[in-house]
């Protein structure tokens, strides 16, 4: 709105360098945010790739992909807000003349007409100015359009055109900020140090509970190899037989008690989807 009062009081030709006063540090700050949300999800890739995968960029990216296309929708709706000084979700209800000293009060309808959609909207003219200077559009044809430099409105395709340049933008400039906290990430995931404090060599950065891991992986694919068929009951009494040993993070969460069997776990329907699911674990990381 407060774009949109400052369009409305100077000239013409002022308009458009108004409008992208008050849009590009908007703009930015949401390319801020997007990638600061990005750097997040992928610190949390980088540290758990089994359960992530092989491709932590796109596991992130997954993630942030929610909220990107309503950030879109959303700057098409301040532009419209900018330039009409009313959108779908802010609309006018009336006007107040200023008098100082004067009280007035304004009636609030308890129902208002919905706005038109976003499709119908018409530009002003003077809004593709930018468009050119990008290097993004070319400028408008004289006889199809009205001059860039009036307050004219532009037809539906020529709209199009200025939303989905605004589009095309913030995609690039998104794009751009994700790759290079991609790169700064992964740098500072691969700067590990190589000697370990006492100059003598580090080992792996093996996460706790990884020898109990290996132990009862080890296990299920000796027991599935001799019978690919066993499930359940049955899955749980050779487990029991072989001694395998629960995870570390089910004995640390209290979810496995000190001396249970692997047949009684079994009936316990939440470590019963905890046994299902690592054994499918154990045989797809062979």
């Amino acid at each position: 709105m407060l774009a949109h009062d400052e369009i409305e009081r100077v000239l013409t030709s002022q308009k458009c360098g108004v409008f992208y006063r008050h849009f590009v540090p908007i703009h930015n700050n949401l390319i801020l945010l997007l990638a600061n949300s990005y750097r997040q999800y992928f610190k949390v890739a980088l540290a758990h790739p089994s359960e992530v995968g092989t491709s932590p960029e796109q596991w992130a990216w997954n993630h942030l992909l929610s909220v990107v296309g309503p950030t879109i929708e959303w700057i098409w709706e301040w532009y419209v807000l900018a330039c009409e000084g009313e959108n779908q979700f802010v609309q006018r209800i009336g006007s107040i003349d200023f008098v100082p000293g004067q009280t007035v009060s304004l009636p609030v309808p308890l129902a208002v007409q919905p706005s038109p959609p976003l499709v119908s909207w018409q530009a002003p003219a003077w809004l593709f100015e930018v468009g050119p200077t990008l290097g993004f559009l070319r400028p408008l044809k004289t006889e199809h359009a009205p001059a860039i430099n009036s307050d004219a409105k532009l037809g539906a395709a020529h709209t199009r055109l200025l939303l989905k340049l605004a589009r095309r933008v913030f995609l690039w400039a998104l794009e751009t900020a994700i790759e290079k906290v991609g790169n700064e990430e992964t740098a500072a995931a691969g700067a590990i140090p190589a000697q370990a404090i006492g100059g003598e060599k580090r080992g792996p950065n093996k996460r706790k509970g990884w020898e109990q891991r290996k132990k009862l992986y080890h296990a299920i694919r000796e027991a599935l190899t001799r019978n690919p068929s066993l499930q359940g009951m049955e899955f749980c009494a050779e487990l029991d037989k072989r001694h395998a040993p629960p995870l570390f993070d089910w004995r640390k969460g209290g979810e496995w008690r000190e001396g249970l069997t692997w047949k009684e776990a079994w009936n316990d329907p939440h470590l019963r989807k905890k046994i299902r699911r690592v054994r499918q674990e154990a045989m797809k990381n062979r």
